[in-house]
């Protein structure tokens, strides 16, 4: 995890996502990680033998990780984060929702290709919003959670993605 949290600062966007973390970005509520494409000069000096390949290859194609969580009203974060990420946007990779536990993956793809992953989360203990950017693996990204056990993220390994 350490590695990924080099280069931290926020990206800025004017779309929903970017404004969404930048109104709290310095709220104390929350926690806020985001590594941007200024890691690529900083990654050069990580020790790259320490990490698997797959690990490095997933790294290294993203542009942008930005997390933001809390504890605090995670339900009414949740829905406030619904309500401004406009879906039409993104295609609905995987839902699922039990007594306690709201998730949600959405993905922007192109040419087959995914250009964004984003999680939206919500249990008993708290509000996640996760977006990846760059090119994306669903395998290799769900290898990469599991090894830093990003929580929510381990249902991606069950997903399997039809060709278009």
């Amino acid at each position: 995890m350490a590695f990924l949290t080099l280069g931290m600062g926020l990206h800025a966007q004017d779309d929903a996502i970017g404004k969404f973390f930048g109104k709290y970005l310095d709220d104390s509520r929350f926690t806020v990680v985001s590594v941007t494409p200024k890691k690529y000069s900083l990654l050069s000096k990580v020790n790259w033998d320490t990490i698997p390949a797959d690990v490095k290859q997933t790294v290294t194609s993203l542009k942008s990780l930005r997390i933001l969580s809390t504890e605090t009203t995670p339900r009414q974060f949740y829905k406030e984060a619904l309500s401004r990420i406009d879906m039409q946007e993104y295609e609905e990779l995987i839902t699922i929702r039990d007594k306690n536990d709201n998730v949600h993956f959405v993905i922007k793809e192109s040419g087959g290709v995914i250009h964004e992953l984003l999680m939206i989360a919500v249990d008993g203990d708290g509000f996640t919003l996760m977006s990846f950017v760059g090119d994306i693996d669903l395998d290799k990204m769900s290898r990469l959670s599991s090894s830093l056990s990003i929580k929510g993220m381990e249902d991606l390994k069950n997903v399997k993605r039809k060709n278009k």
